[in-house]
């Protein structure tokens, strides 16, 4: 993909104003697009996975982030979710490189929500790994541990697991939701909401097609 066109793709999401979910009919090729080739069906008790991905540098994304964290008090057991970066090239793949490193670190549950307001709220870059060491540092990151984390194997396979998920899903623009890696969320939305209302479609969607292939499926 070329680089102009990754960033163009990075900044079409949907704009928001707000509808009741119920009044709206989901339509496929709209509002979530079929992923292909489906994977097999899991079996009907093992848990549905919901992958949202995104970028720290997408606005749509922060504005996203507390609708995502209100349909987590409240998601079904039997949903497993995910978060992970994009990488469209330029900072972008540095952010993911440092989602990743944090994690291992244990440390990114603490400084995410931060790392987004830093970015949209203090309109800090932090678009090369200089600015991000000086800025993590002063969020009491160990910044050495930091740099070993970021170039080890442990980062650099979770690096390469996200980037083949994308290829995988079609992943062209953020925010995105990925339901039991079969369906992708779509665009017609009239508020963030609309894309966890039609995950929470999706899901059932699923666990009605894992019941219908029966006890055997894997």
């Amino acid at each position: 993909m070329k680089k102009l066109n990754s960033w163009t793709l990075l900044v079409l999401a949907c704009l928001v104003q707000g509808v009741a979910a119920d009044d709206i009919d989901w339509q496929s090729g709209l509002h979530y697009h079929a992923i292909s080739p489906a994977p097999a069906p899991a079996a009907a008790d093992a848990p549905i996975e919901v992958v949202e991905f995104f970028w720290y540098g997408c606005p749509h994304c922060y504005q996203f982030e507390p609708f995502v964290e209100r349909w987590l008090e409240t998601k079904p057991a039997d949903v497993v979710f995910t978060q992970v970066p994009v990488m469209f090239g330029g900072p972008a793949d540095l952010h993911a490189q440092a989602f990743y490193a944090l994690e291992v670190m244990c440390e990114r549950e603490r400084v995410h929500e931060a790392l987004f307001r830093a970015m949209h709220d203090q309109k800090l870059k932090l678009a090369t790994r200089g600015e991000l060491e000086t800025w993590l540092g002063k969020q009491g990151v160990d910044v050495e541990a930091f740099r070993a984390a970021m170039d080890s194997f442990a980062v650099n396979a979770k690096v390469n697991r996200a980037r083949a998920l994308m290829r995988r899903y079609g992943v062209r623009s953020v925010p995105v939701v990925v339901v039991d890696g079969r369906y992708r969320s779509g665009s017609g939305f009239q508020g963030y909401e609309g894309i966890l209302a039609v995950t929470d479609y999706l899901v059932d969607k699923v666990r009605v097609q894992r019941a219908a292939a029966g006890p055997g499926a894997e």
